[in-house]
């Protein structure tokens, strides 16, 4: 049986600094040593027994903060299909102090989930090889109607699957399909896509305009992240093989592109006019996860990419600026842990 560690929510507060952030502190959150730039606070807002194991958050309208919490199961997914033991959490801030002070299990019996979005009264998870849609009808906080919004059609073994939902500034619900099982989708185009490769997916809210808007020969594409101008991010893994310490890494996510590790038996399907569009940042085998751009006005983070990368414990830093036609980015180290056990998402 697997030893169980105590897992923690941590907000890192992006509040509005008058300059640039120069120099670093630490800041001791039992079992952690976090460094962090100057300037910035980190605080503990859940930790046992409001949550377990979380891995992904989405706030609804009301500050309301639901969290998927695994319930530890290392299974293939597969298995975990069958058998699902994970659940979504509600947290609650009761007093606004700005800790969450009540926890009660919104929807449980999950598979592996893979992503979280809270958007007109429902949620959203993606658990493959579905995406789920929750709702409270009845007012109970208690999830009571649970469709299927989006069958992939497959499910890997070991979580280089599906990825999201999150909601795109042009109103479309956007997520990622890992590699490298064959997935057959009716597009808004009228055409049938059958496809190995990974891709990122959109559609509206309900359902309608199913559109792909990358390719790739990547494994794993996870964390997508915006632009104000509509501009899309994407994190994730085996992006890049072409010399040795390259693999992980951001790209910007053009429409239509196509993108990763050359891969000819899942790329060669799909029509291309050339070589494979680069990427932005290389992080190596880092593992990246979830992904945001701060677009607070006053933030000196406005328009840099946050990346939790979890295999080294870090949150990075991507300051972006224009090349040709897309960007490049100057990356760093913004928050670190001294446990080898930190692991970000």
């Amino acid at each position: 049986m697997p030893t169980r560690k105590p897992h923690f929510v941590f907000v890192l507060l992006l509040l509005a600094l008058s300059s640039q952030a120069v120099g670093e502190e630490t800041i001791k959150l039992d079992p952690h040593t976090f460094t962090i730039p100057d300037g910035y606070e980190l605080k503990r807002v859940a930790a046992p027994p409001l949550v377990q194991r979380p891995m992904h958050m989405c706030f609804d309208e009301e500050g309301v903060l639901y969290v998927t919490d695994s319930s530890g199961d290392t299974r293939k997914a597969p298995v975990q299909l069958k058998e699902p033991k994970h659940r979504v959490l509600r947290l609650v801030d009761r007093d606004g102090d700005g800790t969450f002070d009540e926890s009660t299990v919104f929807a449980d019996e999950l598979p592996f989930p893979e992503g979280i979005l809270v958007h007109d009264g429902a949620v959203y998870v993606g658990a493959p090889p579905y995406i789920w849609k929750l709702r409270d009808s009845d007012g109970d906080h208690v999830a009571d109607e649970r469709t299927v919004w989006f069958d992939g059609g497959s499910i890997e073994n070991c979580g280089n699957d599906m990825h999201g939902p999150c909601m795109g500034p042009d109103g479309f619900f956007y997520w990622c399909k890992g590699a490298f099982a064959p997935q057959e989708h009716e597009l808004t185009n009228g055409r049938t896509l059958t496809s190995h490769a990974a891709h990122i997916y959109r559609a509206r809210p309900d359902g309608s305009q199913l559109e792909r808007v990358i390719t790739g020969g990547m494994n794993n594409p996870v964390g997508l992240a915006f632009a104000e101008t509509g501009e899309r991010f994407l994190s994730g893994t085996f992006f890049d093989l072409s010399k040795p310490g390259r693999r992980d890494g951001i790209l910007q996510a053009v429409y239509g592109g196509m993108y990763g590790r050359k891969n000819e038996r899942v790329l060669d399907p799909h029509p291309n006019t050339g070589r494979l569009l680069p990427i932005m940042s290389q992080l190596g085998p880092a593992a990246p996860s979830g992904m945001v751009m701060p677009q607070h006005p006053s933030s000196e983070l406005k328009g840099d990419l946050i990346c939790t990368e979890f295999n080294t414990r870090r949150l990075s830093r991507h300051q972006l600026s224009k090349s040709g036609s897309s960007y490049s980015a100057d990356t760093s180290t913004f928050l670190e842990s001294d446990q080898s056990d930190f692991h970000p998402t």
